[in-house]
């Protein structure tokens, strides 16, 4: 016979029904009275926390959440393929989305989607209860998961303007951005300025577009059709496509390039470079988006900075907001961005010392 010390048996853990038998309440009034349930009366929430103290009981968090409908996950939908999680931003946005949400109890949930059932996906997560939340990313023109999230009760943030007005997101100022950076390039005296651009169904693509077509149109130069070398957002997508454009004549002319981001832009270095081509003496190079990598290659690449990080926690912190039932004090919130002037779009100067 085993005895046990009156000190043993008040550390020993407590079930769910012995604290209810203790108290005198069913469990479901326990669990209730436990997660502050406004339904049991003030003074019966004490009475049965009090004795839950009394025994050590600490409810299980899986399973208290369930109880209350949480799972306290939040799904974030990656970018559809080729791009993918791998993606050098999707990476630090990760990071800032993570940080942020980890600290307030949440985890994340990030669902490889094939594109064609991404509607299905988002609809499962949902209905299922398997996450608290949701952030989405890449905003469409024509955009269906919108008009079906604001059929849900889930709350929502996308990484990325919409056109729809309702809806909460944070972007960066991607138009200003690239309207930067094309105009740097009109600065250094290029007129004949190609442009690597991505999935064109997407806003910020249009965006970005926008701005680009806006620095040229300034100083009178109208783009010319040759001059959009389609890619995806990826660097082997973009090595592939400019590797095709350079060895055809819709290159001759070209003094420099803008990419709507600066995986595109590494690929376009790599293509360049086999092509014998001289960055930026013979076409200069600026990319978007501020990717660590873009400090690391040769060379060095000239860029729009975006805060992705702070992306990140922006959309976390807002998504906590309307988690927690108040209302975010921006909706839709653009965050400035800055062009950063590197080797690749204008030449390195050489000191005396060097031989």
């Amino acid at each position: 016979m085993v005895c046990h010390s009156f000190e043993a048996v008040m550390m020993m853990p407590i079930t769910m029904d012995k604290l209810a038998k203790q108290s005198g309440y069913s469990k479901a009034t326990v669990s209730r009275a436990l997660n502050d349930d406004p339904r049991v009366k003030k003074a019966t929430r004490q009475l049965i926390k009090d004795l839950a103290a009394k025994y050590n009981y600490r409810p299980h968090a899986v399973a208290s959440n369930l109880a209350r409908r949480q799972t306290r996950i939040i799904g974030l939908l990656i970018p559809r393929a080729p791009r993918t999680v791998a993606d050098p931003f999707f990476l630090e946005f990760l990071h800032g989305v993570n940080g942020t949400l980890f600290n307030s109890g949440y985890s994340l949930l990030v669902p490889q989607v094939s594109p064609d059932h991404e509607q299905q996906a988002i609809e499962q997560l949902i209905h299922e209860h398997r996450v608290d939340g949701l952030i989405l990313t890449e905003p469409r023109i024509k955009d269906d998961r919108i008009a079906a999230l604001q059929q849900e009760s889930i709350p929502y943030v996308f990484l990325g303007s919409t056109v729809e007005p309702d809806v909460f997101w944070v972007d960066g100022a991607n138009e200003a951005g690239a309207y930067a950076a094309t105009h740097h390039l009109v600065e250094l005296g290029h007129r004949q300025i190609a442009v690597i651009t991505g999935e064109p169904g997407l806003i910020s693509t249009k965006n970005r577009m926008n701005g680009y077509r806006r620095a040229l149109k300034e100083v009178g130069v109208e783009q010319e059709r040759h001059w959009t070398i389609q890619s995806d957002y990826t660097r082997e997508g973009a090595l592939e496509a400019v590797c095709r454009w350079l060895d055809s004549r819709d290159s001759q002319g070209i003094t420099a390039i803008f990419s709507c981001n600066d995986t595109m832009a590494i690929g376009a270095l790599q293509a360049l470079k086999r092509r014998q081509r001289r960055v930026p003496e013979d076409i200069a190079l600026v990319g978007f988006d501020g990717i660590e990598a873009a400090s690391y290659v040769d060379p060095t690449l000239t860029t729009v900075q975006q805060p992705i990080f702070k992306l990140g926690r922006t959309v976390g912190s807002q998504l906590l907001q309307l988690l927690r039932g108040e209302v975010p004090a921006e909706q839709q919130m653009i965050l400035p961005l800055e062009l950063v002037v590197r080797d690749s779009s204008v030449p390195r100067k050489i000191n005396a010392n060097e031989g």
